[in-house]
């Protein structure tokens, strides 16, 4: 099931994925995002997730995929940007907001306990 992602561009941050958590179980599983149901923009990158244990990471403007493999416990953050109208928009917040949202997407490793954050974040949740 792939992770869908929506843009508000009036929302902080704009960017949003769906499911909040997403179970991977171990071994080399295959993560990919794509626009919710009647979403526009097309993808610009996803940044932020270190080589081990993710890698092929492939940006279309379709959908992003990228290969976990799950084999050790961790916390990962990464960053969305979409492209919609010539503008760009991501899962960071910005302004005042920023803070309080840390607008990353968070990827949570086997048997990590992810932190309670401020607001809910996106998770993978390598089992």
């Amino acid at each position: 099931m792939p992770i869908q992602v929506r843009l508000d561009v009036n929302a902080n941050p704009p960017v949003t994925v769906q499911p909040q958590k997403m179970a991977v179980n171990r071994g080399n599983q295959i993560v990919t995002w794509v626009p919710a149901a009647q979403q526009k923009f097309t993808f610009v990158s996803l940044t932020g997730l270190p080589t081990p244990p993710f890698s092929k990471l492939s940006v279309q403007d379709g959908q992003i995929t990228v290969t976990n493999d799950n084999r050790a416990v961790g916390e990962y953050p990464y960053t969305i940007v979409v492209s919609l109208d010539g503008k760009q928009y991501s899962t960071a917040a910005s302004g005042a907001d920023a803070g309080a949202k840390a607008g990353s997407a968070l990827a949570t490793a086997a048997g990590a306990a992810a932190p309670t954050p401020l607001i809910a974040r996106p998770i993978i949740d390598n089992k």
